[in-house]
């Protein structure tokens, strides 16, 4: 870490320069320490070799707060902010920004998640010209957490882009979410940020002392050792063998985007998924094998109201003897004459039960852009406005969050909660499925749009985080993208290998509510009052101006 510390020549030289020589080469001018920070923080994200790089972000910041501090107007100091976003946003997404299905769209998206990361500096500004730098600095990790639960939830945000996801590979040391969520994580990597920042100012450029080693190794001490002393009484609280089972066979597929959009591929890609299917219940019982539960991924049915579909997979599901969760979308049973829009839809087809009667959950948030207009409900009441609310060029979003029962091959029901894909990004979402009973997750995706693997190992790492959230495992099905059973603790129990197969694992299941679950906004509460608080603080200790 303390390599990362020892910056180019203008980073040394920003507090103490006039003690220093200010000799460079001709040729070479040293790069902005925003540059620094923001190939520090992409690099955080981004995987080489399977590396986790995750700490990075650790320290990333501190070069870019030395500019910060020295900007004083608005714009001076948000553009600097823009442009750590900017080429951050550039290294986390090098691999699908032109890769992707749509390339119009994910840009345009992409630009817009980019500037809603950025909009973090404005929010700070106001707060280091009222109480100075270094004070704004303590409201920082607080602040970029309240942001981040605000931007997750407008109507025009993936919710993909945030500080805390940049460590949902290190699910070693972040098992503390269970009792604040996962904004706690901004929290934590910006106050290690923010605690290193001001090491590193008073040291006035003497890195390598034994002083300032033992103050890093204090701070790495303070930030690190109590987060994973709790996930250490975590960690040993796992008694799976106590727990009951449920033995779930994922399909793992990876059918090209152009096969949705062709009604004779649709055809032939059911045909295939049966057949695949077919195979894997003959070798199961072949080995008296059985499992509770068969998952097809998202989008796998793209004609739900075909009734040729049922009539076929009717007599399948009869000889597995066993129900199907698949994905699919189709125009909801009590839909009107006058909107024909459809539901992503994750539906229970089981033997003997009739198709009006199938156990579902329609898809609550929809992704902006792809599934619906942002903002729609308010576009519409503008005159002349070109789409009407119900055109079925767009798609319905569920009302409430519901849970599906499943009947285990014992005889026993349990109940599974079932996210569709950008879901993964919601924790209300799955606290909302854990507090209404859900014992485990099957969540389903569709991922193909994308080329670049690591960001589909990205995506498929952000479950993890919502797995510890609510201390349930989860079984994540994805057509083109990451098949793998994750545990409470955000353990990869097993994965797919890319491709076309099967995947097969037994999940326990859990009652448990933790303290998130049950009081979701409260740390929410808690960056309110620390801000709150502190600003009262700050304000009273102003120096009044002198009478007279």
């Amino acid at each position: 870490m303390l390599c990362y510390l020892s910056p180019p020549q203008k980073f040394l030289m920003s507090h103490n320069s006039s003690d220093l020589p200010q000799k460079t080469h001709p040729y070479f001018k040293a790069p902005p320490n925003w540059l620094i920070s923001s190939v520090l923080y992409g690099l955080s994200w981004s995987m080489f070799f399977d590396a986790n790089l995750s700490f990075l972000a650790w320290f990333a910041y501190v070069p870019l707060f030395y500019d910060l501090e020295k900007k004083n107007s608005f714009w001076s100091f948000y553009k600097t902010g823009l442009f750590f976003s900017v080429v951050a946003y550039l290294i986390i997404c090098h691999g699908f920004l032109f890769s992707a299905g749509n390339h119009l769209l994910v840009i345009a998206g992409s630009a817009n998640e980019l500037l809603m990361s950025s909009f973090v500096f404005a929010l700070l500004y106001p707060f280091k010209k009222k109480f100075g730098f270094t004070r704004a600095l303590i409201l920082f990790p607080f602040i970029i957490a309240l942001w981040e639960m605000v931007y997750q939830w407008l109507d025009h945000s993936y919710g993909y882009l945030a500080l805390s996801h940049s460590q949902c590979q290190n699910t070693w040391i972040i098992q503390f979410i269970d009792l604040f969520g996962v904004w706690s994580i901004a929290t934590w990597v910006m106050g290690f940020n923010v605690l290193l920042f001001f090491i590193s100012r008073k040291s006035n450029g003497k890195y390598f002392t034994f002083r300032f080693l033992k103050k890093i190794l204090l701070i790495c001490c303070l930030m690190i050792l109590p987060p994973l002393g709790y996930s250490m009484i975590r960690f040993l609280q796992i008694e799976d063998q106590n727990r009951q089972k449920v033995n779930i066979t994922l399909i793992n597929t990876n059918f090209s985007v152009r096969d949705s959009i062709i009604y004779e591929d649709y055809v032939s890609r059911i045909e295939r998924l049966t057949f695949l299917t077919d195979s894997i219940d003959y070798e199961s019982k072949s080995r008296n094998l059985r499992t509770d539960l068969y998952v097809w991924p998202e989008g796998a049915v793209d004609y739900g109201n075909d009734s040729m579909f049922y009539s076929f997979i009717d007599s399948a599901v009869r000889d597995w003897h066993t129900p199907l969760l698949a994905g699919m979308q189709i125009i909801p049973e009590n839909a009107t004459a006058t909107d024909r829009r459809r539901v992503n839809r994750a539906a229970l087809i089981s033997p003997g039960v009739l198709q009006n009667e199938f156990q579902h959950y329609d898809k609550v948030h929809l992704a902006p852009g792809n599934e619906k207009i942002p903002y729609h409900q308010f576009l519409v009441k503008i005159p002349g406005f070109p789409v009407a609310i119900n055109d079925s060029s767009w798609l319905k979003s569920g009302n409430k969050v519901q849970l599906i029962e499943l009947q285990l091959q014992n005889g026993r029901k349990v109940k599974m909660g079932t996210p569709i894909c950008l879901e993964q990004n919601y924790p209300e979402i799955w606290s909302e499925m854990a507090r209404r009973g859900a014992g485990f997750f099957v969540q389903l995706s569709y991922e193909s749009w994308w080329t670049a693997r690591y960001f589909k190992i990205q995506m498929a790492n952000i479950t993890r985080l919502r797995c510890i959230e609510t201390r349930r495992s989860a079984a994540r099905c994805s057509n083109g993208g990451i098949t793998e059973f994750i545990d409470g603790y955000g353990k990869i129990q097993s994965q797919a290998k890319p491709g076309e197969g099967c995947l097969t694992a037994s999940l326990s299941l859990n009652n448990e509510i933790t303290f998130f679950v049950k009081y979701g906004w409260n740390y929410c509460v808690i960056c309110l009052i620390f801000i709150a608080g502190f600003s009262v603080v700050f304000f009273l200790k102003q120096p009044k101006p002198a009478v007279g």
